[in-house]
């Protein structure tokens, strides 16, 4: 289990979500809390992981296989928000970490995947022990949060003065 641990470590915190935890003791103990939390679960190529509307209590690390983002136009139309590989360390349903959530956006298996996957309830239990899991983890969403929001506002400022000018002709 160690030698599993001793290969997952670096791939937890190269993630965003857990990139505040160094090699240090304390955070490698924390670390391996949640590397024994983690479940593996393959998906064949076509394979929904997540799907869009959906209540979802799981995270997943992808660890390797490639993946399509998509979500639903307001006319229902399905669109392709981006495509990952295992190279670039990515991944997905982050908001269940903090509760049984409704998924923003579909995630389809594009080839055949593994993934490392953790339920929002473990890692919850596992931050009322360590709340140092729980302050780093929530402060991160917190912030990429605010980073989304800040974007949307000025992609809707944007996309309001680009109407403006349209109209004014």
């Amino acid at each position: 289990m160690k030698a599993d641990f001793d290969k997952v470590f670096p791939v937890l915190t190269s993630l965003p979500i857990f990139s505040d935890f160094g090699d240090n003791p304390d955070d490698r103990r924390i670390m391996s809390l949640v590397f024994d939390a983690l479940e593996v679960e393959d998906f064949d190529e076509g394979d929904t992981i997540l799907k869009e509307g959906e209540h979802g209590d799981s995270f997943y690390i992808l660890r390797s296989g490639s993946v399509k983002v998509l979500r639903k136009t307001p006319s229902g139309d399905m669109i392709a928000l981006s495509e990952f590989d295992d190279s670039m360390h990515v991944c997905f349903g982050d908001a269940a970490l903090m509760g049984r959530e409704k998924r923003t956006t579909t995630v389809l298996a594009t080839s055949r995947c593994h993934t490392l996957k953790i339920s929002g309830k473990k890692f919850r239990k596992i931050c009322e022990r360590e709340p140092l899991l729980g302050y780093r983890v929530f402060l991160r969403l917190a912030t990429d949060l605010k980073q989304s929001i800040e974007k949307a506002n000025s992609d809707i400022a944007t996309l309001y003065e680009a109407l403006f000018r349209e109209i004014e002709g």
